[in-house]
């Protein structure tokens, strides 16, 4: 199978859109990361002692994530980021809830309405949205960051504890007000680029099937035991997005798998 992931992985080396996610699990009782890297034909998945060994080696196009740093900081060779909007629609859920901030419920229209507007406009083969209709989805946006942060500017600071270092600390609704302003062009992605999904949808779904293997069976005995599964469903996981029998894949010879992807 190792030929097979090599090839899986250099297909999604290069260019295009990929969507990366982790999750943790347990290899010989110890904590280790399985990382995927994915796109809608193909999957790889890898373990990993370290939750920032990201994929350095990836090239040209856009990677679709969650905002954690290490993919900013280590991955410069990649042309553009974009950030999942389901995972900001459940911050500012969250925020609007708990935390009472009307600005959040505003910028979920504003993405929700942004995403429809998209959809609406590949349904009707558009490969862009109108400048006029981008432009004011970005007034809105930057309108009601303004008045987020002037809500945040109002309120009084957080109390430090006595012998606390460093920065002042932020409410959850400032620092995301801060994320969404700092990496606005990140955030709507989508409506600059069609071939960028709004969510990372694809990396969470192709991570739930290793999720539910961890939950059933447990850890892993092997580091070793844990590399060749995750190889393994590398491969099935790619083969079913090409709609293959996934059997008689699995009794194909390596060039005769690559033959067929």
């Amino acid at each position: 199978m190792g030929v097979v992931v090599e090839h899986i992985l250099a297909r999604l080396a290069e260019g295009g859109v990929r969507h990366l996610d982790e999750t943790g699990l347990r290899v010989a009782g110890k904590l280790h990361w399985l990382h995927t890297i994915c796109d809608t034909a193909f999957t790889h998945y890898r373990i990993s002692a370290k939750r920032g060994a990201v994929p350095t080696f990836l090239t040209g196009g856009t990677i679709i994530h969650d905002h954690w740093k290490p993919y900013y900081a280590h991955m410069s060779g990649v042309d553009a980021h974009a950030l999942c909007g389901a995972h900001h629609l459940r911050e500012l859920k969250a925020i609007e809830e708990i935390e009472k901030e009307p600005w959040a419920t505003e910028m979920s229209a504003v993405l929700h309405s942004a995403n429809q507007l998209r959809c609406a406009a590949q349904d009707q083969g558009e490969t862009e949205l109108p400048e006029l209709v981008r432009q004011g989805i970005v007034t809105r946006y930057m309108a009601i960051l303004a008045k987020g942060l002037a809500f945040h500017e109002r309120r009084p600071p957080l109390a430090k504890s006595p012998g606390t270092r460093g920065r002042k600390a932020r409410r959850p609704g400032h620092n995301l007000l801060l994320r969404l302003r700092d990496y606005r062009d990140d955030v709507l992605r989508f409506i600059a680029d069609f071939a960028v999904p709004f969510t990372n949808n694809q990396a969470e779904q192709d991570l739930r099937m290793m999720k539910l293997r961890m939950k059933i069976s447990g850890t892993f005995r092997t580091l070793e035991g844990a590399r060749v599964f995750a190889d393994i469903r590398s491969v099935i996981s790619t083969a079913r997005k090409h709609r293959f029998n996934i059997l008689e894949i699995l009794t194909l010879s390596p060039p005769q798998i690559i033959a067929r992807l």
